[in-house]
């Protein structure tokens, strides 16, 4: 009976997974969405009932109404008219569609933090509400509390409703037919449209729903955002299209099973097989996101939508760069910036400066990984944030030069990027990018936040490098090295576009069976770009680490790796000017509008809203912009000249009878 009961404590926790995964289900099955932002939505209606309970006084009968009656429901139907419509309008790959839900993940979490601002929220004066009280009882042997039964009930109810609706109700039929193929639907007198507002708002209400039960007296942003992250493990076993599935496996194994074996201990309670067996069994989700991810060898999209990431990136691949006036303007400009910098700033914006070149460095990363090749990827964070890890570990270690030691350290993070581009060989799209963000919470949870690999509770000490006996500790030498590593990462990204290895990860980029069909070995070219980007992005987490001069588990979570995302792909992910630009914008716009950076970033997040419309980025569309400027000049001054050359009007001559009436009129 020990183990019942152990196992019965699970039961909020497992009932949270289960109805997050089942709402994201039911978003993807019906609309080809991965709401990557259903977590987000459930923080935020955590936040407002806290506002109308705690803040303002209202009774728990008015305020669950509220959020589960009009703000989930309502949420679900402005997303699908404003954001999701127009892609699914526009044929949008599924990888346009998952950074769309990103942006609504930026712009809620921004939201969140500028309205009621950052950390954990409510006091004994404003207490986070409870659905149900934590009174216990006795059934038998077995101790429950109300909130574990109520819990299980809500959950027990939505489950039975869904099955319902969609097996028993004609809306059900129209769900499943609309899944199956949106096309055929169509043309058979179903309202496609229709059926996804309704998937919409019911997935968000749900997320609400697990946002007021989650919370559990306490709002807790950090917990909540990767507790929902982790519940895709569960929705990617369900293969995102098995509510039952998904019900069952977040409740009976994430839920139940993993409280079971949280209280099981077969190496004892310490020592260091003790450690990893607690660390495995506590991040358990993590490690089955990216083992089922993996594994399942077929994970098709619904509705027959391809999979591809081409959509997010323009341009054409394998010509050489031409040097026109332009271009020479344009670097003769970026050198002065790079020259004139240290005598303009100083202090904490020259260190502001230097993470803006380390920034730059991880984002021509991401250009390099998912603009030139397609594979979109979520985890570059944690990449460069192993990379700088290990360069730290081997130079205060081994004692090796901070140059020398970031050998090994991009070697670490290649060996992470290789690990990230295997999935790649067989899938790529939405499932690869799970997979990326997968193994960046793994690599968060087993690296960065475990005592065993970070050597103590100080954790690292980073210092700047010097350079034969030049000392690069001041912060203008140290701008100047870091301009040096950016402009050799951005020679090396302009050969990766260029010549034959151009036109390879292009013909990548654009179809993998058209690449294979003209003699390509698909194998050899993914890997190689993931392991070059991934080295790309240690030496750009090596340089963060050292602008710091300390390594912290923060500077690289999952979390900002999906705001870094999001900031390259608004800025324009064809190319390395998109990835300076980001860098820049992500450095500035928290200078400039002094916010935080969860803040700042929600101009990202309403970038990435408007992804369908803005094809290229901010880049793409300046360039069309310039483009279109001396055009519209040329035509401007084609019509004054134009105007200027017509023969002047002619003088209107009176006729006979015209004269003789004047005549008459002057002889008066």
């Amino acid at each position: 009976m020990f183990y019942v009961q152990v196992a019965l404590l699970g039961i909020i926790v497992g009932c949270v997974y289960a109805l997050s995964a089942t709402g994201i289900v039911l978003t993807y099955s019906a609309t080809g969405v991965f709401n990557i932002a259903h977590f987000a939505i459930g923080l935020l209606a955590g936040y407002v009932a806290w506002q109308l309970n705690g803040v303002w006084g209202l009774p728990l009968l008015v305020t669950v109404p509220v959020v589960l009656v009009l703000c989930g429901p309502m949420l679900g139907l402005l997303l699908e008219r404003v954001v999701f419509r127009p892609l699914e309008a526009a044929r949008a790959s599924s990888s346009e569609k998952l950074v769309a839900a990103l942006g609504v993940t930026v712009v809620v979490l921004a939201l969140i933090n500028v309205v009621w601002g950052p950390g954990v929220q409510g006091t004994v004066d404003e207490p986070v509400p409870r659905l149900f009280p934590l009174t216990s009882f006795e059934i038998g042997s077995l101790i429950f509390d109300q909130e574990q039964v109520g819990t299980l009930l809500v959950t027990l109810a939505v489950a039975a409703g869904l099955f319902v609706l969609l097996r028993r109700t004609m809306l059900g039929v129209r769900i499943r037919a609309v899944v199956d193929r949106r096309e055929l639907a169509q043309l058979s007198a179903i309202d496609a449209d229709r059926v996804s507002q309704i998937a919409w708002a019911l997935g968000c209400t749900i997320a609400a729903l697990t946002g007021l039960i989650i919370t559990q007296g306490t709002l807790e942003p950090t917990r909540i955002i990767f507790l929902g992250i982790e519940t895709f493990s569960v929705a990617v076993v369900a293969r995102l299209v098995s509510i039952p599935a998904a019900l069952a496996f977040g409740f009976g194994v994430m839920g139940l099973g993993r409280s079971v074996l949280d209280a099981f201990e077969p190496f004892g309670a310490d020592g260091w097989a003790a450690d990893t067996y607690q660390a495995v069994v506590t991040n358990l989700s993590s490690i089955v996101l990216f083992a089922a991810l993996v594994a399942f060898r077929r994970l098709d999209e619904v509705g027959g939508a391809p999979a591809s990431g081409s959509g997010l990136a323009l341009g054409r691949f394998g010509g050489r760069t031409r040097l026109t006036p332009g271009t020479v303007a344009g670097r003769l400009v970026a050198l002065a910036v790079v020259l004139l910098t240290p005598a303009v700033l100083d202090g904490a914006d020259l260190r502001a400066a230097h993470s803006f070149l380390a920034l730059a460095v991880i984002f021509v990363s991401i250009v390099a990984i998912t603009g030139y090749s397609g594979h979109l990827t979520l985890g570059q964070a944690s990449i460069a944030g192993l990379g700088a890890f290990a360069s730290a570990r081997f130079a205060n270690s081994f004692d090796l030069p901070v140059l020398v030691a970031m050998v090994p350290g991009a070697a670490v993070a290649v060996l992470a990027g290789l690990a990230a581009g295997y999935p790649a060989l067989r899938r790529r799209g939405l499932f690869l990018g799970l997979t990326t963000l997968g193994l960046a919470l793994i690599i968060d949870r087993f690296v960065f936040n475990e005592q065993l690999f970070q050597g103590g509770p100080g954790g690292l000490t980073v210092t700047r490098p010097t350079f034969l006996g030049i000392d690069l500790q001041g912060d203008v030498a140290f701008w100047f090295y870091e301009a040096v590593v950016l402009g050799l990462v951005l020679f090396l990204a302009r050969n990766l576009r260029s010549g034959r290895l151009g036109r390879v990860l292009g013909a990548m980029r654009d179809s993998d069976v058209g690449a294979e069909s003209i003699g390509i070995e698909l194998r050899r070219a993914k890997l190689f770009v993931f392991g070059v980007s991934s080295a790309m992005a240690g030496i750009g987490g090596a340089l963060l680490t050292q602008a710091n001069q300390s390594w912290d588990t923060t500077t690289f979570n999952p979390v900002l790796g999906l705001f870094w995302f999001t900031a390259v792909v608004v800025c324009g992910l064809s190319s390395t000017r998109g990835a300076l630009l980001a860098a820049f914008l992500y450095v500035a716009i928290p200078q400039v509008l002094d916010l935080d950076v969860q803040s700042a970033v929600g101009v990202f997040g309403l970038g990435a809203l408007a992804i369908g419309r803005t094809r290229g980025g901010l880049v793409a569309a300046l360039e069309r912009l310039a483009a279109a400027l001396p055009r519209r000049l040329d035509e401007e001054l084609d019509r004054a000249r134009q105007r200027r050359q017509r023969p002047p009007r002619p003088v209107p001559v009176p006729s006979p009878f015209a004269r003789k009436v004047l005549q008459e009129r002057a002889g008066r």
